[in-house]
């Protein structure tokens, strides 16, 4: 399983939300760029940087502290934050990212993506509270978690990200029951983010065959030591 740390960026500063909310944060004193050399120089063979202006406000401020982030590290780096257009997947790859994160808003470009990039770059991030999905459509009924995870593999992809926004900051347990639920009824590998707080849930997450363990605030706040993690 692999540990991947991440740095969650808004107005570039590195931040830890609490259950999704912008009003309940943390705000850390470390730049976004000396903690992805920190997390690297760790152990991390990997990073997610996740652009909160982006993905909530559609405001591309922090792009060049993410060209930075990449010039600053050598090892692989996954983006994520309102990426929602081909234009917007070929910037990201462009600049050296090496993984991108879709979003449900952008499962129109899901396909194409995929047959450009190659569906081990392309990855799908499910937002959830709970099992139903979070999104901006309109809908008369909850869009619900496996029901939107049981369409993926037709359209190419082999993995997602599943990240419950009800435990987020919490460090009380990933939903480990909607994860699981994905991994018996589909093939899609899953990176699981959210609530991710000790060793036990690692050893958990493992257990039940996830791909990957992404790690926010457990990592800022040294609750997790990140050269410490051996999966």
């Amino acid at each position: 399983m692999e540990i991947i740390p991440v740095i969650y960026i808004l107005k570039g500063q590195v931040v830890a939300l609490y259950k999704g909310s912008l009003e309940q944060k943390e705000v850390y004193r470390t730049s976004p760029v000396d903690l992805a050399k920190n997390m690297q120089s760790q152990g991390a063979h990997k990073i997610l940087i996740v652009d909160l202006d982006a993905s909530e406000f559609g405001d591309n401020r922090n792009q060049a502290l993410i060209e930075d982030i990449r010039r600053a590290v050598s090892c692989e780096l996954m983006i994520a934050g309102r990426i929602r257009t081909m234009e917007a997947l070929d910037y990201n790859f462009k600049i050296g990212m090496n993984f991108v994160v879709l979003g449900v808003a952008a499962r129109q470009i899901y396909a194409e993506a995929i047959k450009k990039y190659g569906a081990d770059r392309v990855i799908v991030g499910i937002k959830a509270k709970g099992d139903e999905v979070l999104t901006d459509e309109k809908r008369a009924f909850p869009l619900r978690v496996i029901d939107f995870a049981e369409g993926l593999p037709e359209l190419g992809v082999t993995q997602v990200l599943f990240k419950d926004i009800f435990k987020e900051g919490t460090q009380v347990n990933p939903n480990y029951d909607e994860i699981d639920r994905i991994m018996q009824m589909t093939p899609l590998e899953v990176y699981v983010s959210g609530g991710i707080g000790d060793d036990k849930n690692l050893r958990l997450l493992k257990k039940i065959g996830t791909k990957g363990a992404m790690i926010g605030k457990a990592i800022y706040e040294r609750e997790l030591i990140f050269s410490d993690f051996n999966y």
